[in-house]
């Protein structure tokens, strides 16, 4: 495949390698130098909260970044897929999943992400995760509907599966169960494999054939 499109499909696809890298460095490292933290058991958000050793570099080295290069990934995939609304849709939810993630990046939690009298940051930063998560979800939802009859067809039952394994980890997110923690990464490794898929497969020539 050659033409503009292609190389936007390589430079969405990096963006989207480097932004999950950035964010899977961050977490790995703030996890091995916040004292007892339980990857399985508490939230990633915690890592970069305020008024904790790893808060600001975890949030502005990780989080933002990430949630950047999602949404760059996102927005390409939108204008290389440009000749579908419904392609359209899905990666600007996608790419909503981006903003939320830089958003809750810049407006940390409260220390241990605690609810109890929360600041307008520790607000803002629930509301930017949730609505990111939410967006997400719903984005490979509707990116696994009109890929069954993209020239990737394969992206539509792990699509399924990974919308499955996502409201599943959404929940146990929202509801906060005892694995929170491992709810959540569940979800994230989830919604990350099926970004990759689908970067690949727009790299590899996948294009809206028709309106």
């Amino acid at each position: 495949m050659h033409g503009p499109d292609a190389g936007l499909s390589r430079l969405a696809f990096a963006a989207l390698v480097a932004g999950l890298g950035v964010l899977l460095a961050a977490v790995v490292w703030g996890g091995s130098v916040y004292p007892g933290y339980d990857h399985a058991r508490q939230f990633m958000s915690e890592l970069g909260a305020t008024g904790v050793l790893t808060g600001a570099r975890v949030s502005n080295w990780g989080f933002v970044p990430n949630g950047v290069l999602v949404t760059v990934f996102g927005l390409l995939a939108a204008w290389i897929l440009r000749r579908s609304a419904l392609a359209v849709v899905a990666c600007l939810l996608l790419a909503a999943n981006g903003v939320g993630m830089a958003g809750a990046g810049v407006h940390p939690c409260d220390f241990e992400c605690s609810r109890s009298d929360p600041s307008a940051a520790a607000l803002l930063h629930d509301l930017f995760g949730g609505l990111g998560y939410l967006c997400a979800i719903v984005g490979v939802g509707l990116a696994s509907l009109w890929a069954r009859k993209s020239d990737a067809p394969w992206l539509a039952p792990l699509g399924v599966v990974v919308l499955i394994l996502s409201v599943i980890g959404f929940y146990g997110v929202v509801a906060e169960v005892e694995l929170m923690g491992l709810f959540q990464r569940a979800m994230e490794t989830a919604v990350a494999i099926f970004m990759l898929a689908f970067g690949w497969a727009l790299m590899k020539g996948l294009r809206a054939s028709r309106p």
